[in-house]
């Protein structure tokens, strides 16, 4: 109860915090395609992540006419078929400069990004998928817009034309230094050897039917990461291990044909130079997931490992997040609906799902050598129609040692509450149409807290959370439809048909500490995790109407979502939050008199903090004193008092106030002189005599260390203080011309 109370004072105290310190969106940049016909695919983005200074780096996929902060990302002259897409990775500054850009785009063929990730703080490295302009002996080849460079059928820029027997579909892991120069390169595809060492072909059996010499695909179209000794990992969707069945890999059905023996092994090939194989066995793994663990620069396969038994065959299973955190310990997130029961996870302990799963999804742990140590699950097992619990992505904090997931369950049933959700068994009660996110201890995922964005009257969750963490807070960017409840607080659209935007910040232990609206106005937001680095968050997406961000509205194009990319600013950010009733306490001492002549201005007050914060001062009379910083600028005779605070931050609550008493003298008179009357004794217990054999005195004043003034008079040169308590007091005798200063201290 004390941490509720204490919450709330502080709650109060935040909010007007919040109302005083800059909060605001300091720049807006979008790109969409505005020349282009109707039907073009979705400008979008696909990943971003930031540097220690505080630079953008972003990939996303743009249709051809696009422009961001005012350059054309692919010139006009490579244009040929506006309705394909290609690829982008661009840096902008914190100031929202566009530092630089890098395009792929295939003329004939759309090009694909999957993700970016930040190598140390001195690269960033993409995965992307396109095709090369090499012609397979069919004709079948289109030219390739690489970086800056337009690449034609033949041409022999990226590998050796005569090095991949007839591949459609490269991966490219490139990697960039800062400044965007490209410093490395490999590209990858795969096929598949029969146990007699012949390559296996393939045709697709929808759509186009393409020669049997066409048997190497892209490698994957999912994920990677890269640990911290520079391994990178690939997670690997509908992995195509069939014999004589069909399988879906790369959306369209294949056929793996086999001429002799059975399955032997897979065959990645790297660069066109070097072929890497990996034994299978000849077992069906159509919709299962795999982890390749290669060295760096892809010189080699360290590991790799299918995610369930690998006899598994399912289409409903996907990796939605993949993290890896200080230590090398691999998490991923995976989604499965109406999965069988007891399922295996390989390379594990005997870890299986759990029973009559209608809807599931996972968190599973591994080491850096691919053995599976843990496994968590959200599951429902009720009744229903199309349900679909979702982890959407994780993040790590290794200094909480903490994992975050972040996800959302919504299926077709009313928008009524349920409470058979469960985390492991546990039940969670998170509503249908809500979106969440989940605090789990990094070692054994155990649940430690929670965050919830629950449905409003008739509304619900439609873009769900998207996650940063940074400096104890939670960042969350949550697109909704009518209106949602986060805590206490139900936050509704601008009108009752709209789609609209939260930003919301938790605590890690799930209290709710900001909720800004952002007045989106769309139907369909597809919304990417926020950036928070030091006192900015960097919100990027995209939207098919009109959207605002504090000041600035940014419209839409009629036949293409439009992208966007905002910086918001709070000062606040950079510093770690602490919850009040964590935070230390501290006080302030002070052994400084106040009494002082004109002359003495200005005078250096000396309150320290056992905090070691500055102490803060004030003067309750500028007429006798003005306070600048800790310097005291005397401007008149007289008393004042000056109070000492200290208000407190991420760390120490606020100490207790202390104040004390000044007292300012005339400046044409020194306050001890031959003239001066004479005080004493001092100390003195019962009685202060005071003798002026120059000067009548026309009244005394005697103010105690604390700013009380006492009531005492001078009787026959005698001021009785036998009933005042034992202290120390400041005594003004006043005459005619002068105004003299006594220090006096009673045992």
């Amino acid at each position: 109860m004390k941490r509720a109370i204490i919450f709330l004072f502080f709650i109060f105290q935040f909010s007007i915090l919040n109302s005083l310190r800059a909060q605001v969106f300091e720049w807006v940049r979008t790109y969409t395609g505005s020349e282009v016909t109707s039907g073009v695919t979705t400008n979008h983005l696909v990943g971003s992540c930031v540097d220690s200074a505080g630079n953008l780096y972003i990939l996303g996929e743009f249709s051809p006419y696009a422009e961001l902060c005012g350059e054309r990302l692919l010139p006009s002259s490579v244009i040929t078929t506006p309705l394909k897409h290609g690829i982008v990775i661009a840096k902008l500054s914190q100031s929202g400069e566009l530092l630089w850009h890098k395009a792929i785009y295939n003329v004939k063929t759309h090009c694909y990004a999957h993700a970016l990730r930040m190598v140390g703080d001195s690269a960033v490295m993409a995965m992307v998928r396109f095709r090369l302009p090499y012609d397979n002996g069919y004709n079948q080849y289109e030219d390739l817009y690489y970086l800056d460079t337009l690449l034609t059928g033949n041409d022999g820029y990226l590998m050796p034309t005569d090095s991949v027997e007839g591949a459609t579909s490269f991966n490219a892991f490139i990697t960039f230094d800062l400044d965007g120069n490209a410093v490395e390169r490999h590209l990858l595809c795969l096929g598949y050897t029969d146990t007699n060492g012949n390559a296996l072909t393939y045709r697709f059996t929808m759509g186009e039917a393409y020669p049997d010499q066409l048997y190497t695909v892209s490698l994957s179209t999912e994920s990677f990461n890269i640990d911290s000794e520079g391994n990178i990992y690939v997670i690997r969707y509908f992995s195509g291990e069939v014999t004589g069945r069909f399988n879906y890999d790369i959306n369209a059905f294949q056929e793996w044909n086999i001429d002799s023996g059975t399955i032997g092994a897979m065959k990645i090939v790297v660069d066109g130079t070097r072929n890497i194989f990996y034994p299978i066995s000849d077992h069906v793994f159509n919709g299962n997931q795999q982890i390749l663990k290669f060295s760096p620069h892809f010189d080699s396969l360290l590991d790799a490992v299918y995610v369930f038994d690998p006899t598994f065959c399912h289409h409903y299973s996907k990796v939605n997040s993949f993290n890896i955190d200080a230590q090398d310990n691999l998490y991923i997130a995976m989604l499965g609906n109406r999965m069988p029961a007891h399922l295996g996870i390989a390379n594990s302990n005997s870890l299986h799902l759990g029973d009559s799963l209608l809807a599931s999804t996972w968190i599973i742990k591994y080491t850096s050598d691919l053995y599976a140590t843990n496994l968590i699950q959200l599951s429902y097992t009720g009744n229903g129609s199309t349900p679909l619990i979702d982890v959407l992505d994780s993040y790590i904090d290794d200094n909480t040692n903490s994992l975050f997931v972040s996800g959302a369950v919504n299926w077709t049933e009313p928008y009524t509450t349920i409470d058979n959700i469960f985390y492991n068994g546990d039940t969670l009660n998170i509503p249908n149409w809500s979106g969440f996110w989940l605090r789990l201890d990094k070692d054994n995922l155990s649940l430690l807290s929670m965050g919830r964005a629950l449905p409003g009257e008739d509304g619900k969750v439609i873009s769900f959370p998207k996650l940063d963490i940074y400096n104890n807070r939670v960042f969350s960017e949550i697109g909704f439809l009518w209106s949602i409840s986060i805590g206490d607080t139900t936050i509704y659209a601008n009108h009752y048909s709209d789609f609209d935007h939260v930003f919301v910040i938790w605590d890690y232990d799930g209290d709710v500490l900001l909720i800004k609206k952002h007045g989106f106005s769309s139907d369909d937001n597809l919304v990417r995790p926020p950036h928070a680095t030091d006192s900015i968050v960097y919100f990027t997406g995209s939207i098919w109407e009109n959207a605002t961000f504090g000041d600035t509205t940014i419209t839409h194009n009629q036949n293409a979502s439009r992208v966007y990319i905002a910086k918001y600013v709070d000062p606040e950010f950079a510093h770690p939050y602490v919850h009040p009733s964590d935070r230390q306490e501290q006080s302030i001492e002070w052994e400084q008199d106040l009494v002082f002549a004109l002359a003495d201005s200005p005078v250096t007050l000396t309150a320290t903090a056992t905090s070691g914060l500055p102490v803060v001062y004030t003067c309750n009379d500028n007429t006798i004193a003005d306070v600048e910083g800790d310097r005291l600028h005397l401007l008149h005779e007289g008393t004042a008092i000056i109070t000492a605070t200290q208000p407190g931050d991420y760390y120490y609550l606020p100490a207790q106030p202390l104040t004390k008493t000044l007292l300012v003298g005339n400046a044409d008179v020194d306050i001890v002189t031959d003239a001066a009357p004479q005080v004493y004794p001092n100390p003195a217990t019962n009685v202060v005599y005071v003798n002026s054999n120059r000067e009548t005195i026309t009244s005394v004043r005697l103010v105690s260390s604390l700013g009380r003034q006492e009531q005492v008079t001078l009787t026959d040169n005698r001021i009785d203080i036998a009933h005042l308590p034992s202290g120390v007091y400041y005594l003004s005798v006043i005459t005619p011309t002068n105004n003299y200063q006594y220090k006096i201290i009673k045992p």
